[in-house]
């Protein structure tokens, strides 16, 4: 991929003073583009467009650690811990918390352990994605092993109750394919999921009530997808993560990934942005370096991409 694309993208909020010097434990994109952090101290904090301040409220005292922060319907927030461990025969480790935005805790959830991403939807779906641990590990596999991993097909629908619904990743994969590793998620909307897996790095799009569209991808390792009805971004890939490759999903009316150019994010003073941490929700890509959290639309990239 020869051309380059340079993009000027300031940041959409930088929670400095939120944060007060304290180190950020989670960080959730929402289906409406809003952004959610935890802090230490167990603060979590909301920010949306046109906002002065952040929305904020505390955990109640002893609550345990958690990796993943997303909004509930009727004013609910999951908080999501990465591991969770098979206890005995009475069941597993409860690693998902649900609470109001006062901080009462309503009710405790088991989601798996090996948890790659988590992200809901409007209508209170929760998507959850695994990393190797979760799909093959044994700390949810029972006492005697002969239990299949919560995690097992490698990315796993919800309700917002912690019952387990049927996802489709089986049939959008094809017979023989499984994933190893979900690498990256987007939940675009209540009706379209899009991911990347590991072994063989297939792009998928999931739609209820239509077959899947699969594309073979040839990046490997990104770690983000933001994704429109013509074009993927991938966030990332194996030698450099912060490497965005922007490319077509049909090239001469053939379903085949084409790549149209490389993306350099810079912010205001022309710094190439570093972000520790990418995440797509639909066509929007997030990232965040330090204190600071930038976002960028794909109908942006591409209006740029078009005219230049």
């Amino acid at each position: 991929m020869k051309r380059t694309l340079h993009v000027e993208v300031h940041p959409f909020v930088d929670a400095a003073e939120a944060l007060a010097g304290r180190n950020v434990k989670a960080l959730g994109v929402a289906p409406d583009n809003t952004v959610w952090w935890l802090a230490e101290g167990d603060e979590v904090l909301h920010f949306a467009d046109g906002w002065d301040t952040w929305e904020r409220f505390t955990l109640p005292r002893g609550a345990p650690d958690f990796h993943y922060v997303q909004p509930l319907p009727d004013g609910e927030v999951l908080l999501v811990n990465g591991r969770c461990r098979y206890r005995s025969e009475t069941g597993y480790e409860r690693n998902a918390h649900v609470y109001s935005q006062e901080g009462t805790l309503l009710r405790e959830l088991t989601l798996g352990d090996g948890i790659e991403d988590v992200q809901t939807t409007s209508d209170g779906q929760v998507w959850v994605s695994y990393f190797d641990e979760g799909v093959i590990g044994s700390l949810t596999r029972g006492g005697d092993g002969s239990r299949s991993p919560v995690g097992a097909e490698g990315l796993e629908r919800f309700d917002a109750l912690g019952q387990r619904q049927e996802s489709g990743v089986q049939m959008a994969l094809g017979l023989g394919q499984s994933i190893l590793e979900c690498y990256a998620l987007n939940v675009a909307s209540e009706r379209e999921t899009w991911f990347y897996s590991y072994t063989d790095f297939p792009l998928v799009r999931m739609r209820p009530g239509e077959p899947s569209t699969v594309w073979s991808s040839p990046v490997h390792g990104a770690r983000a997808i933001a994704v429109s009805d013509t074009h993927v971004l991938f966030g990332g890939c194996y030698d450099d993560k912060a490497l965005l490759q922007l490319y077509r999903l049909y090239y001469r009316g053939e379903q085949r990934l084409a790549p149209l150019t490389r993306v350099v994010l810079t912010d205001e003073t022309g710094r190439a942005w570093q972000p520790s941490w990418l995440k797509g929700r639909g066509p929007w890509l997030h990232g965040a370096e330090g204190t600071r959290h930038f976002r960028v639309s794909m109908e942006e990239l591409l209006a740029l991409a078009a005219a230049t």
